[in-house]
């Protein structure tokens, strides 16, 4: 009996939240790559975040800038599940999220043309801890109201 509430309390308490910010004061000139940083963590204390279970999305404002093909600099065991150039979606794949750790990604963002402040949107899903980490899950204990981020992007000459 004691062990099974220890276990439901590990499992229990995990969190993750997103954190975007959009480098170079969140300006780029046209035909320009700048970076998007995303910022994943683990805020628990105890519990780590096991690997095919955190899925970010960023979606970008299509009519100014696209995400680049390549360029990304991804912490290692994290991979790109998709990207259309208006929204990537990202897996941890192989890659734990210890307790009280971060990981942080680096998003090539192309300027296309000239506009904006406009915003970038990131938000956190979760998948089933199954590769390649495409599955519908959850984390349990998760505070939703960390699990999306936004930052802006202005595109000019």
């Amino acid at each position: 009996m004691l062990l099974s509430v220890f276990l439901y309390n590990y499992a229990a308490s995990q969190n993750a939240l997103i954190n975007i910010l959009t480098h170079n004061n969140g300006i780029t000139k046209k035909d320009e790559t700048i970076f998007l940083e995303v910022t994943v963590t683990n805020t628990d204390a105890v519990s780590p975040i096991g690997v095919y279970k955190i899925r970010p999305q960023i979606n970008v404002p299509s009519g100014i800038i696209s995400i680049a093909d390549s360029g990304h600099v991804l912490p290692p065991g994290w991979a790109i599940i998709k990207n259309n150039g208006s929204a990537i979606l990202l897996s941890n794949g192989t890659a734990i999220l210890d307790p009280s750790s971060e990981h942080t990604i680096l998003i090539a963002i192309r300027g296309v043309k000239m506009g904006g402040a406009s915003t970038i949107i990131g938000q956190l899903s979760f998948s089933d801890g199954k590769a390649p980490g495409t599955g519908i899950g959850f984390l349990p204990g998760d505070d939703q109201s960390d699990n999306s981020s936004t930052t802006t992007i202005k595109v000019v000459k």
